[in-house]
């Protein structure tokens, strides 16, 4: 399909227009991150995350005087009443998150202290609470704790359902729940204020090692890429493409300082889809330069051979680069907090991988060119017209000679 055709759009002279814009934007992102510091997730800070669901409204002020270090933050809807709790970086490794739910729910449901919170436990506390009270009957065989873990394995389906039991009578309306297991439920189970949907945690000497790593594995897949192209095609085209990542990935997360977007392992993801995508149209674009210089055969300065290359591979670039952008910004309407931050820096860098291939690697290509003074233009061949006559000539001569 082609949407521009025989299209003569002179992108090199853009080239220097481009590259002042780009160097605000990345200065513009390191401004935000001098005065706002780096967000960095839970997975390369350490500390805890949770996620707690209450049954009503979230109690903020009861929550922050519980955990005076912490940070919250609602997440998804408001009328979910849902919050995300973030405790900043121990010095100590164990089960930060774990023990911090386990607090709030003692503070939170002082029920707990008698009764089986419903809202809080899982499976096997469920299954232990029926088995022993046993007001089916079943005896203490194994048959009757698989009974009960049944009853108590639908219980805590349903919960996930919901996201939280906000009445005793969506617990007793389970499949599986007699009448017995009910009035035990009633008698011996409370519904708690919150359920907790996720909750993590990650010791410092973690997170210190998944920094190094996430740096490292974004520097090494730069350099790939830069060696294959040096390989496939030549130096110059090699260092373009590396300056061609590099400008794409610090655009990126210029873009994540200027919404203070948290520094994760899904943004660490992103950043890789982005060095594979930004290289591919750079390949394109290459390859028909390569052919063209077999193909034409009239004269061709190197900033023509470029133009007439990000011509011919226009239509595809836009198809290509607009198709992926289409999905991100679904993900963006549809996708939910949890990858709102991730499709966001997805979609930058698709947008800057597409300007940068046009603009960007034109500009290093073309300093590259002009700096090591090889000439790269294409010349035309010599006219046939004189050069026929004159071997006709040397062979009347040669004729000539033999008969004299």
């Amino acid at each position: 399909m082609q949407i521009f055709v025989n299209s003569k759009y002179d992108f090199v002279r853009w080239r220097w227009y481009a590259v002042a814009f780009s160097a605000i934007f990345v200065l513009t992102g390191l401004g935000f991150y001098l005065r706002n510091g780096i967000n960095w997730g839970i997975d390369f800070a350490g500390g805890a995350s949770i996620v707690l669901k209450f049954k009503g409204p979230v109690p903020l002020d009861r929550l922050r005087a519980e955990l005076t270090d912490a940070s919250l933050q609602q997440y998804g809807k408001a009328e979910e009443n849902s919050v995300l709790i973030r405790l900043p970086q121990l010095k100590r490794e164990g089960d930060y998150a774990g023990q911090t739910v386990l607090d709030l729910n003692a503070d939170l449901n002082p029920e707990a202290k008698s009764k089986l919170d419903l809202n809080f436990h899982g499976r096997d506390r469920v299954t232990d609470l029926l088995y022993t009270a046993d007001p089916d009957r079943k005896g203490t065989n194994d048959a009757a704790r698989q009974y009960y873990q049944k009853v108590a394995e639908n219980v805590i389906n349903k919960r996930s359902e919901l996201g939280i039991f906000a009445a005793m009578n969506q617990v007793t309306s389970v499949e599986g729940v007699t009448t017995g297991i009910a009035r035990i439920l009633n008698d011996q189970a409370f519904l708690g204020q919150f359920n907790v949907l996720n909750q993590e945690t990650v010791g410092p000497q973690v997170g210190r090692e998944l920094q190094q790593k996430a740096i490292w594995a974004v520097i090494l897949s730069t350099l790939a890429m830069g060696a294959y192209l040096w390989l496939r095609f030549d130096v110059m085209f090699g260092a373009s493409a590396v300056v061609c990542i590099i400008h794409d990935v610090l655009v990126s997360i210029a873009f994540l300082g200027m919404i203070h977007g948290e520094v994760s392992l899904n943004i660490v993801a992103a950043l890789l889809l982005i060095v594979g995508f930004s290289i591919n149209d750079t390949v394109v674009m290459y390859d028909r330069v390569r052919e063209n210089k077999k193909k034409i055969k009239t004269r061709m300065t190197f900033d023509e051979q470029l133009n007439l290359a990000m011509n011919q591979t226009l239509s595809r670039t836009i198809l290509t680069s607009g198709t992926v952008a289409i999905v991100l910004v679904a993900l963006l309407l549809f996708g939910g907090k949890v990858i709102h931050e991730f499709a966001w820096i997805l979609l930058i860098g698709v947008i800057a991988g597409t300007y940068s291939t046009i603009t960007i690697v034109p500009s290093v290509a073309i300093a590259w060119n002009n700096l090591t003074g090889r000439k790269r233009d294409i010349s035309g061949p010599a006219k046939s017209s004189r050069v026929e006559p004159a071997r006709e000539e040397v062979s009347a001569d040669k004729r000539k000679r033999k008969a004299g």
